[in-house]
């Protein structure tokens, strides 16, 4: 998958309460989308830091997420005034959750596609070969099992496939770590994506 930024995001400023254990600390939306958010806070989670989050919308009305503390952006006393610190969070998918409470062995990972063409798309780029990159802080190890569900938003579907690591991508300036992964059984994979793919033929895996 492309480490480019998949989501939206808009200038909303919400408050949001957050905490690893409970929600003590407070602090407000710099930025929001569907994949996560920038909490302006004078309180710097760690990064890789796991939080419960409550975000509340305009209508008084709260939504919960549990996220993952991504990055920080620390701001000198003097610019305060100009300029907004705290740190960035991407949301944790319900699959993801519900992966660790269940404790599969594998780690698991979800890719959504929000369209036909994005699927198309990244099928010619990685998939058509069999693997496809992962994008996460997670510490994992060449050979390492993984679990990838293909998730299809646009037909309400989700493939499941096995995979194993074959390349770790390691932090660099502004990229994404993240792991580089051939799935299992490749022939099973073509097989289930070939209905979702059928607007634009492309050739097969080999």
């Amino acid at each position: 998958m492309s480490e480019k930024r998949r989501h939206r995001r808009f200038k909303k400023r919400y408050t949001v309460r957050f905490g690893t254990e409970d929600l003590s600390q407070s602090g407000f939306t710099g930025d929001i989308s569907k994949g996560g958010a920038f909490i302006v806070s004078n309180h710097l989670v760690p990064l890789d830091t796991r939080l419960h989050l409550q975000v509340q919308g305009d209508d008084g009305n709260f939504a919960l997420f549990e996220g993952i503390v991504q990055r920080h952006r620390m701001v000198p006393p003097e610019l305060r005034q100009v300029e907004d610190g705290g740190f960035g969070v991407r949301f944790l998918y319900p699959g993801e959750v519900i992966a660790d409470m269940v404790d599969t062995g594998k780690p698991s990972f979800e890719l959504h596609f929000a369209s036909a063409q994005q699927l198309r798309d990244t099928y010619e780029r990685e998939l058509r070969t069999g693997g496809t990159f992962v994008a996460t802080d997670k510490v994992l190890r060449i050979q390492d099992k993984v679990q990838i569900s293909l998730c299809l938003d646009f037909a309400g579907e989700t493939l499941e496939h096995e995979a194993t690591v074959v390349y770790i991508t390691l932090p660099q300036g502004s990229g994404r770590a993240g792991a580089s992964v051939v799935f299992t059984d490749k022939q099973s994979l073509e097989e289930r994506l070939k209905p979702y793919l059928q607007a634009s033929p492309v050739p097969e895996v080999r």
